[in-house]
């Protein structure tokens, strides 16, 4: 690939089991956003648990404008594989359609386009994911939201919390420094090894970075990088997190 060095280091790696038992709504009562809202159908009618909106469809999240996004804040990673939406009885069951959906380590920063429904949904859909994707947001959008205002009954987000268990596999990307806050710092780490085990080993650390000048190795709970010094500096990413989709929008070609 152009542009940057791209080496494997491969530390341990353990075969991901999701049982059903395992997994559940981990949305439900999460607090949960939208681009704007009509009324008193604000976002967090979306994650209340009621699969069966009244007549009056009470219990729907709706928004004012149609050009329109509705978020979910898990608030702390998990290991996601379906996320399954609900959708408005009657006449205005059309406005969901052309669905996409999104799964992201930051709320307004890199996220991952993971599903997509063409045409309108039903009474609800699934988005089952091929390969189960690590996030803590959650986003639901329309491709083509023509002029209507986007309305969600109820999203239910199916996962289980990140753990080292699910399996950790390192990639390391040369000349690559983190844009966001460090969630630990540690100083005097022996190699970038040391560095990847100590992420690992860490609540939803995800990516590390490595000082070789300073020994001082960064763990982080997001994906968000620049180009830093190709001489010194190396990233140590989870790349669990980083899906076919994801790779080329974090890196490039």
């Amino acid at each position: 690939m152009k542009g940057w060095n791209f080496y494997k280091c491969l530390i341990v790696q353990v075969s991901v089991l999701l049982q059903t038992a395992d997994a559940v709504n981990v949305a439900l009562g999460k607090p949960a956003n939208q681009t704007d809202t009509y009324g008193k159908h604000t976002a967090n009618r979306a994650v209340d648990g009621n699969t069966s909106p009244d007549l009056n469809n009470q219990s729907c999240a709706h928004t004012l404008s149609h050009n329109a996004s509705w978020w979910v804040n898990l608030e702390k990673i998990f290991l996601i594989r379906s996320v399954k939406i609900y959708n408005r009885n009657g006449d205005a069951g059309n406005r969901l359609h052309d669905v996409e959906l999104y799964v992201g380590l930051s709320e307004r920063g890199f996220q991952s386009l993971e599903g997509f429904h063409h045409g309108q949904v039903g009474a609800s859909y699934t988005f089952e994911l091929a390969t189960p994707v690590y996030g803590q947001w959650v986003r639901i959008t329309r491709r083509n939201p023509l002029d209507k205002e986007l309305t969600l009954c109820e999203v239910e987000v199916e996962g289980v919390p990140y753990s080292a268990a699910n399996g950790v596999l390192y990639s390391v990307f040369n000349g690559y420094v983190h844009t966001s806050t460090a969630i630990d710092v540690s100083a005097k780490v022996g190699s970038k090894r040391v560095c990847a085990s100590r992420c690992a080993k860490t609540e939803n650390c995800i990516s590390a970075y490595y000082n070789t000048a300073t020994l001082t190795c960064s763990l982080f709970d997001s994906l968000a990088f620049q180009k830093g010094d190709i001489e010194n500096d190396v990233t140590v990413v989870n790349s669990i997190a980083i899906t076919n989709n994801s790779r080329e929008q974090l890196f490039g070609k």
